[in-house]
C-alpha cells in the first residue's frame, strides 16, 4: 500500500480531499493545497483538480438558482404593489422550482463528494 509524505495511505488522502471539498473553500484550499505542492502520487494531484472542478461546478449551479430566486423575489416584489394574483400564483411556483433544485443539487453535492471519498478507499 502506497504512502504520503504525512505517513497515511493514498487512498485515505484522497477519500480527506473528496471530503474536504464537502466541507468548504477553507478545507479544500488546506487539503488541496497541500497535495499539490508537497505531495508526489499522481492520483492524488488528480484528486485534487478533480475535486476543485466538482467543488467549482456545484458553486456555479448554486449560485444561478440564487440568482435567478433573487430575480425573481425582485419582480415578485413590483407585481406585489399593483396585487396581480396570476403573476403571484407564477411566481409560487417558480419559487417552489427553484427551491426544489437547490435541493436537489445540495443533495447531489453531498452525494458526489461522499462516493467519491468511498471510491478513493477502495
Amino acid at each position: 500500500m502506497e504512502k504520503t509524505k504525512l505517513g497515511i495511505s493514498v487512498g485515505l488522502m484522497g477519500a480527506l480531499m473528496f471530503l474536504s471539498g464537502y466541507l468548504g473553500i477553507t478545507a479544500l484550499v488546506l487539503v488541496g493545497g497541500y497535495i499539490l505542492l508537497k505531495e508526489d502520487n499522481r492520483n492524488l494531484k488528480k484528486y485534487a483538480v478533480y475535486t476543485l472542478v466538482l467543488y467549482l461546478v456545484f458553486l456555479a449551479a448554486s449560485m444561478v438558482v440564487s440568482f435567478v430566486s433573487n430575480a425573481f423575489d425582485i419582480l415578485n416584489f413590483k407585481n406585489w404593489m399593483y396585487s396581480v394574483n396570476v403573476i403571484n400564483t407564477l411566481y409560487s411556483i417558480l419559487l417552489a422550482i427553484l427551491s426544489t433544485l437547490s435541493s436537489i443539487i445540495s443533495i447531489a453535492e453531498k452525494l458526489v463528494f461522499g462516493l467519491l471519498a468511498i471510491g478513493a478507499l477502495m
